[in-house]
């Protein structure tokens, strides 16, 4: 990790808080923005575009492969992030701050990537994190998640003297489908948040998802953090992805 953030916090602790915080606003620096502590209340969100509804394309990486477009796109906020849904792809259920029931498809794929990354978040708290961490993260380091995940939360917490740690602040730009089979799928999302000196930043994290027979789920990477998956963005990285707005 290269950007002036991370650069800033070299301290073991403070450099678990930044991963823990990366890998959950999308992998976003969201961490640059600090800890936004407030009390406004959830409320249906804009898209990033300013339009309430949208349309965007999914398309993989695979040569040959064809692309499916549908136009039904809303966008809700989850603790200051607006995400996108889809009456046809999901999620169909989101009782109890979760985000379950997406489509055995590409689609479906890429949203539920986006929002249980989100919602494995500390800032979304206990409430949101521990269900989502238990029933939809999967793999040999889901403990391991689970675990810095709960940390991160309760050192956050202790910074900003014992309060709600606030909303999120960050802006997902676009995505791209890296791998899909009907078992698994990787995709890159591409995230901005404000960075160091009120300059925005753009940051690249791969997440990738597994199939479990009913749902798709989140398949924790090494360690239990996204440390080796973050990246800065560059501008030819930029170009390569599709936007989460209207699409093409």
């Amino acid at each position: 990790m290269t950007y002036d953030v991370i650069d800033r916090a070299r301290r073991a602790t403070r450099r678990r808080l930044t991963t823990i915080c990366l890998t959950a606003v999308a992998l976003t620096a969201a961490v640059a923005a600090a800890v936004m502590a407030t009390t406004a209340p959830d409320r249906p969100a804009d898209s990033p575009s300013g339009s309430a509804m949208s349309t965007f394309a999914v398309t993989s990486a695979t040569s040959g492969s064809e692309t499916q477009g549908f136009s039904d796109l809303k966008w809700v906020d989850v603790a200051g992030i607006s995400l996108p849904v889809s009456s046809r792809t999901g999620p169909r259920i989101t009782g109890g701050g979760q985000a379950r029931g997406f489509a055995h498809d590409q689609a479906g794929a890429l949203l539920a990537a986006v929002h249980i990354v989100v919602r494995i978040n500390p800032q979304v708290g206990p409430t949101v994190f521990e269900p989502t961490l238990r029933d939809q993260v999967v793999g040999p380091d889901a403990a391991a998640m689970r675990v810095q995940v709960a940390q991160a939360y309760e050192e956050l917490r202790a910074q900003l003297g014992g309060q709600p740690l606030g909303r999120l602040n960050a802006i997902l730009r676009g995505y791209r489908i890296v791998s899909y089979r009907d078992d698994e799928a990787a995709v890159r999302l591409l995230t901005e948040a404000p960075g160091a000196n009120g300059v925005p930043l753009l940051v690249v994290a791969e997440v990738r998802v597994r199939w479990t027979g009913s749902d798709w789920a989140l398949l924790a990477p090494a360690g239990g953090t996204f440390e080796q998956t973050v990246m800065a963005a560059s501008d030819a990285d930029t170009a390569t992805f599709l936007p989460f707005s209207v699409g093409r």
